[in-house]
This record gives structure tokens, C-alpha cells and sequence, in this order.
């Protein structure tokens, strides 16, 4: 806060907080909850680890370990480990130093993982297996292998010593560009043991699901579908068999509205806290959700929304519905427009943001009968909101631009110039815009299909690796808001019971 010149007392009311608290925080007797360290990471403008760890070390041309400063974890009577560059943030390598134990016979783990992994013996003898071809190593020498095959080490000897370096490739919070989706990225990596549930898994969604688990995302994935068939065509991206639960269907005609039903009474049962697509109908998925007998419907309207980090603009934007709902009124009510903003602004809270500024979107900002949705968004605007401040009709550019609002003597609107949230009266629109941000500006997005008592995750096979990631952890932070509303209603109820 100091670096960054923000006063205690402007954080303190932020983040809504009294002073007893923001004092625990400030002398470290409090750590904050994720919803809050993305509150703060937003107000501030930074990344969650430059709040918890200071500066990343990342520009650093390179940092020394000395012996005495590695960070190392020791599982009795089988291995030792010491990372060699765990100061170096971004980096794409990860060296270790590993003691292997003999009579650790029969409970070596089998490994996959992508990337690849070199292997210098420095003492003792070794065993390494690799897809089934054994490769005995003396001190010495060296092994470099595909580690998404499966692999696993013996120490022959009392004790082996050595040198392992393993390539990663990339990770994702290395290709985001802006402190926000990094912010996202942080935040759902502090979440502890998500559970997801895959429908019909192939290899476009599995490989999403395989980088939310390496990425620290996700604890555990539920692929329901047919298991040989699984095996058979995605063979080689069952990376993390540890990590997956499988329900196994037979196939036939009825095979996705079978998988959909599973999927959902997983969800139904506390399983898993998100719901996603495979290789099988959106609709399918979507109806086995809303089903009436056995679905996850909240009575609340589905709908899309789509957050953004824009190039130019110094916070996330959400942008709903570029993708479920054909237009934000049905039969001409103005009332009928509530699910989708209420929607909006709850993932918008869930993502960081205290108290959303939401536009509803025409192309003026005056209503007229010529327009009648103009005249539908006013009545919109004139509702009280809790927790949200809602203005319309507005155009694009005095939703997000203050300059345009300078120019057009808009002062005073709260929302104006500042809008966290766009709301689209009809998919057209909604549609031109995710795709103009996309295609032409190259931002980065993430979506998040809500309404339903968990959210559920329709990414589209056109949609970047990327996208797929980020979609996964504005899903994660998204399930961990609704676990918090339901424990604090729980609480609620406990309190009234007592009384």
C-alpha cells in the first residue's frame, strides 16, 4: 500500500473492513480469505503475489541458491528433493536434487506429466522405467525422456543421488499479459481441493481439465462417459490417472443424455463443484441441468458471462450474454432482465469486485419509444440494487471511457466512464463484441455460464488453450463464492435456530 501511495483508511473502506482488522492485517495476525486478496489485488491494481511475496523475481537475469536456502521435502524411507530455483519466479525449468532409497520396491509412484525430464546419476545405481523399457543408469549417467509417458525410478543401491531437471513448457500465468487474469489465475491456485465433473470427455476437454490439475487448479476430475472408449481414443492424455474418478457408461443411442444425467447427480450429490461440456450436444448438457426432476436449476435465468482483461482499460470487464440468451427482455418486461445483471454482478464479486458498476448498453444513451428496450433499461436503472449500482441506457463509450463522459457532460453518473459490467439487450450484440475483443484487439477471456447451482463450463473447441485455462479458474473462484454464500447462510440459520 505504501509503494503504491494508498492510505490505510481508503483500503480499510474498500474493502469494507473495521480498523481492528485492517490492524491484524497490516501486523500479519490476519490473513485475508481469497475473495478478499482479489479485492485488494483489484483495488490496488497489482497481482496477488506481489501482495503476499513482494516484487516477483522474474526479471532477475539470475538468481543464486545457495545449499542452505533450498526448499526441500522429504518423504520418510523413500525420497529426498531440493528444489534448486524456487526464487526464480516464471521460470520454465524445474532442477532438483533427489535422494532415492533402496526398499522403496513396490511403492515407487508412476509419474506423467507434460513436457519432458533429464536425469544425471550422480552416485549410486538406478532403475528408470519409461512406457514399460527399463534403463539402468551408474554414476554417470544421463536419461532424457517424453514425461508424458509413464515413468518411474528404483534406487538399486542403498542410496542414489541425482540430478533431475524437468521442462514444463510454458505455464499459463506466463501467457497472460495483464496483472488481472493473473490476479484470477493466483487466486483460484489458493483454492484447495476443487472437484470437477467432465461429460463425455475427449481429447480438446480433457487436455483443458489436464491443465487445470498441473496448474494446481483443480484436485480431482470425474470423466463420465464410456471408459474404452476413453482409453482408446485419448490415450495419451489420461495424464493424471491419481487425479481422475471414472463412471463408466455403456455406449449407445442414448449415451449423452445418459452421461448428462450422471454428470448432474454427481453435482447433485456434493462431487463436484463445477459442471463441464465434452465431446457431446450443448443442449444436452444444458437440459439435463435445468431438468426439473433431478436437475441443478435455481430457478434463476442461465446465462453467459464473459470477462475480459482490454487492452487500455485498467480493470476486468464483463460482458453479458454474448452466447445463451437471445435478448436480455423476454415478452417486452423490464423485470425479465433481472437474472442476467444479478448474474453478472455476483461473478463480477466473486472475481475481486467490491461493488460492480453495471452498463446496460444501447446506442445512445437516451430512451426513446423508437427503441423500446432503451425505455426497458431505465426502468432497470431505477430499481435499487443491492450491492451494484445499475445504469441505463448508455452507449459504449460512456460506459468505459471518462473522456467520452467529459465530452458529453455526464459527470455524476456513478457508472459512466467506469462500468465493470456490460449488458447487451440482444446476443448480436453481445456476439460482435466477444469476437471484435477477441479477433481484433487479442484480448484475453474467460467464461463463466451461471444460474445453475454450480457454474457449468461450455467452452467451444475454437476457443484458445488459454481461454479454456482462465475459463477453468473463473469457474473455480466462482464455485468457492457460491461454497461461501451457502456456508454463511448455514450460519444464518444457525443463529436464527438459537434465538
Amino acid at each position: 500500500m505504501q509503494a503504491r501511495g494508498v492510505p490505510p483508511e481508503s483500503v480499510r473502506e474498500a474493502l469494507g473492513w473495521d480498523q481492528e482488522t485492517l490492524d491484524r492485517v497490516l501486523s500479519d495476525r490476519l490473513s485475508p480469505g481469497i475473495s478478499e486478496l482479489l479485492r485488494l489485488a483489484t483495488f490496488l491494481g497489482v497481482g496477488i503475489s506481489e501482495l503476499l511475496g513482494g516484487a516477483e523475481q522474474s526479471g532477475e537475469k539470475a538468481v543464486k541458491t545457495g545449499a542452505n536456502e533450498r526448499v526441500g521435502v522429504d518423504r520418510k524411507n523413500f525420497l529426498h528433493y531440493e528444489s534448486l530455483a524456487s526464487a526464480f519466479a516464471g521460470r520454465h525449468l524445474e532442477p532438483f536434487v533427489v535422494e532415492l532409497y533402496r526398499g522403496a520396491q513396490g511403492n515407487e509412484d508412476v509419474s506423467r506429466h507434460p513436457g519432458e525430464e533429464f536425469l544425471f546419476l550422480l552416485s549410486g545405481e538406478l532403475q528408470v522405467t519409461v512406457d514399460g523399457e527399463e534403463f539402468r543408469l551408474e554414476a554417470g549417467d544421463s536419461l532424457y525422456f517424453d514425461s508424458q509417458l509413464p515413468h518411474s525410478l528404483i534406487s538399486l543401491s542403498e542410496r542414489s543421488r541425482l540430478v533431475a531437471v524437468i521442462y514444463k513448457g510454458t505455464s499459463m500465468l506466463q501467457l497472460t499479459k495483464g496483472h488481472g487474469m493473473k490476479s484470477v489465475i493466483e487466486a483460484a491456485r489458493l483454492i484447495r481441493g476443487l472437484s470437477l465433473v467432465l461429460v463425455c470427455p475427449d481429447s480438446t476437454s480433457l487436455r483443458a481439465v489436464n491443465q487445470g490439475i498441473e496448474e494446481g487448479i483443480l484436485d480431482k476430475a470425474y470423466l463420465v462417459g464410456n471408459r474404452a472408449r476413453l482409453e482408446e481414443n485419448c490415450r495419451r492424455d489420461l495424464l493424471f490417472p491419481e487425479r481422475y474418478r471414472f463412471v463408466d457408461l455403456k455406449p449407445g443411442e442414448e449415451h449423452e443424455r445418459e452421461a448428462a444425467r450422471a454428470g448432474v447427480d454427481l453435482v447433485r450429490s456434493g462431487a463436484g463443484e463445477m459442471l463441464m461440456k465434452g465431446g457431446l450436444n450443448t443442449a444436452v448438457i444444458v437440459k439435463a441441468a435445468l431438468a426439473r426432476e433431478g436437475g441443478i436449476g435455481t430457478g434463476r435465468r442461465l446465462s453467459n458471462v464473459s470477462i475480459f482483461e482490454l487492452p487500455g482499460v485498467e480493470r476486468l470487464v464483463f460482458l453479458t450474454d454474448p452466447a445463451i440468451n437471445p435478448e436480455l427482455f423476454a415478452h417486452d418486461e423490464a423485470a425479465s432482465g433481472v437474472d442476467i445483471i444479478e448474474n453478472a454482478i455476483e461473478v463480477a464479486r466473486a472475481l475481486g469486485v467490491e461493488r460492480p458498476k453495471v452498463a446496460l448498453l444501447e446506442a445512445n444513451e437516451v430512451p426513446s419509444e423508437k427503441i423500446p428496450t432503451t425505455l426497458l433499461e431505465q426502468a432497470l436503472s431505477k430499481r435499487e440494487w443491492e450491492g451494484a449500482d445499475v445504469s441505463g441506457p448508455l452507449s459504449y463509450d460512456l460506459a468505459l471511457y471518462p473522456e467520452a463522459v467529459a465530452k458529453k457532460g455526464m459527470a455524476g453518473n456513478p457508472v459512466a466512464g467506469c462500468a465493470d459490467i456490460l449488458v447487451v439487450p440482444h446476443i448480436s450484440g453481445g456476439n460482435f463484441l466477444y469476437k471484435s475483443w477477441v479477433f481484433t484487439m487479442g484480448a484475453e477471456v474467460a467464461n463463466v455460464v451461471l444460474g445453475a447451482r454450480v457454474p457449468i463450463i461450455l467452452t467451444s473447441r475454437s476457443d484458445s488453450d488459454l481461454t479454456k485455462f482462465l475459463t477453468i479458474c473463473a469457474s473455480a473462484l466462482y464455485s468457492h463464492f457460491l461454497r461461501g454464500k451457502l456456508e454463511a447462510g448455514g450460519r444464518r440459520q444457525g443463529l436464527g435456530g438459537r434465538g
